[in-house]
C-alpha cells in the first residue's frame, strides 16, 4: 500500500522528449541553412568577372602607383 501512494522521483517521459525533439529539429535546421549558404551558386563555375573602362584602369593605376 505504501508503494502505490508514493510519489513519482522522476521526471515524466513527456518533459524529456519535448526538448530534445526541438534541439534535434534546430540542429537539423542549422545544417540545413548552414549548407545552403556554403553551396556555390549553380552558374558560379562561368561567371563573368567585371570589366574595367579604360578611364577606370587609368585612375587605379595612378592610384596604385602613388602608394610604394
Amino acid at each position: 500500500m505504501a508503494k502505490a501512494n508514493a510519489r513519482r522521483r522522476t521526471a515524466p517521459r513527456r518533459t524529456l522528449i519535448g526538448p530534445l525533439v526541438m534541439l534535434a529539429s534546430g540542429a537539423a535546421v542549422g545544417v540545413m541553412v548552414w549548407r545552403f549558404l556554403m553551396l556555390e551558386p549553380a552558374g558560379a563555375r562561368w561567371r563573368m568577372s567585371e570589366q574595367l573602362s579604360a578611364d577606370d584602369r587609368a585612375a587605379l593605376a595612378r592610384i596604385l602607383s602613388a602608394h610604394p
